[in-house]
């Protein structure tokens, strides 16, 4: 059913799936001179209606093609948040594609971005998350929970009806990972797993870490075997890894990507790095070859908000060689993504520090943002603002936070700045035994 409504609804995701499954096996060769063909059409694009890449080619005298043939984006300048905070519309196309909607991510270095997704690039982005979680035996159709955010802020009918409808018929029902704060609460998540049955877990890392811990203290197995746990968002520990295929009793997959770009890399069966979406992506690590660095990442279909070499703060490294699974597409060896503190609460609870970014990125009014736990009763929520929050705004801040964690009273402290790690990074979330 899938295919045959999204192609009468003229999406081309069903297409761009069998593309990818004849991609991921070609040449290394073939598959670079494809990307650098769509890099030139991006940038192309850009010239023309994103202003800062129009005065940046005319400055340097340069040309698309000239980037492209040279297959060396070495050249183009590296972007970071801070920048399109400063100035969004000068990275934003002067006539985005039809369909364009805007989007946000609260970011895991406390500053929430703002910015546009064309369709096509959404329909990239989606056939690429199914390809990738098809190596973990998770497609379409198949049943599976999701151990993920839950809503903070109600949704309309309309949009309530319109992702119950999605959900039931994509076969996937949630658990919010952020009421997992017991073992009562834990518990009614493996009710819900037992009853719904499905293939596949989707979870947080430390979710995932929590449900198989209290597995193994109660010697619970999901009633129907799961095939696999798939886990984002957060960086999969080996000691959580060896803990969630233990307690859980199927083999872990982790995966990495971003609210910007969503997918970038997946595990396969080989479990031996993370196979990157080259076909959607160009990653590069800003380190030579072999060591650790910052990520580099161009997005080659987003043409309503070109994000072209963007610094999003994660490091990573290449591993070298071929796969043992077959597939071509280069392979990160693991990305060090941010760890956050996580909060306490004074029944023994824990709170991801995901939450928060969650939880902040709606608010155009924040520019930056720190949460500390100076004890287990309180909270503060520290705020660089480019304009007064209003009262309501302020209020359904803490109460979702209330919400989230009974028995700690937060409050909202406005700052000038925060403070900065020797290494020049934001800590999100400060704990207990932390400060």
């Amino acid at each position: 059913m899938q295919p045959a409504l999204e192609r009468a609804k003229g999406k081309a995701t069903p297409v761009i799936e069998q593309f990818l499954a004849e991609t991921q096996t070609w040449e290394p060769e073939r598959l670079e001179a494809w990307r650098w063909g769509e890099l030139n059409k991006l940038l192309s694009w850009a010239v023309v209606q994103v202003p800062f890449y129009r005065r940046w080619f005319q400055e340097k005298g340069v040309t698309p093609q000239e980037i492209a043939a040279a297959r060396d984006l070495g050249p183009l300048p590296i972007i970071t948040k801070q920048m399109i905070q400063a100035a969004p519309e000068d990275f934003r196309a002067a006539a985005p594609p039809e369909g364009s909607y805007a989007k946000s991510t609260g970011g895991t270095l406390g500053q929430p971005l703002h910015f546009l997704v064309n369709p096509m690039s959404d329909q990239w982005r989606m056939a690429v998350s199914r390809r990738g979680y098809a190596w973990a035996g998770c497609v379409p159709g198949r049943k599976q929970v999701h151990l993920w955010s839950g809503d903070l802020a109600p949704l309309s009918w309309k949009a309530g009806l319109k992702r119950g409808l999605h959900r039931l018929l994509q076969s996937q029902r949630f658990v919010d990972y952020y009421r997992m704060l017991g073992p009562k609460e834990v518990r009614a998540a493996m009710e819900a797993i037992d009853s719904f049955g499905p293939d596949c877990l989707v979870a947080y890392p430390s979710g995932a870490e929590t449900l198989a811990r209290q597995a193994l203290e109660m010697g619970w197995r999901p009633r129907k075997p799961l095939v696999s746990v798939l886990t984002g968002a957060e960086r999969l520990l080996p000691h959580q890894r060896q803990l969630i295929e233990q307690g859980l009793g199927c083999p872990a997959f982790e995966t990495y990507g971003s609210r910007e770009f969503m997918l970038m890399a997946s595990e396969c069966p080989a479990h031996q790095g993370l196979h990157v979406s080259a076909e959607n992506v160009i990653l590069e690590v800003d380190a030579p070859r072999g060591q650790v660095g910052e990520l580099l990442v161009t997005d080659l279909h987003n043409y309503a908000q070109p994000f072209i070499r963007y610094r999003g703060g994660d490091l990573a490294s290449w591993l070298e060689g071929p796969c043992p699974c077959g597939r071509s597409l280069p392979r990160l060896a693991g990305v060090e993504g941010r760890v956050m503190d996580a909060i306490r609460t004074p029944d023994g609870g824990r709170l991801t520090g995901l939450f928060f970014p969650h939880l902040l990125k709606d608010y155009p009014a924040i520019a930056q943002y720190q949460i500390v736990q100076p004890s287990l009763d309180s909270l503060v929520v520290r705020l660089v603002l480019r304009e007064a929050l209003t009262a309501e705004q302020e209020q359904a801040i803490l109460s979702a936070v209330q919400k989230a964690l009974p028995g700690v009273r937060p409050r909202i402290e406005p700052v000038e700045e925060i403070e900065t790690t020797p290494s020049g990074k934001v800590r999100i979330t400060i704990g207990l035994g932390n400060t």
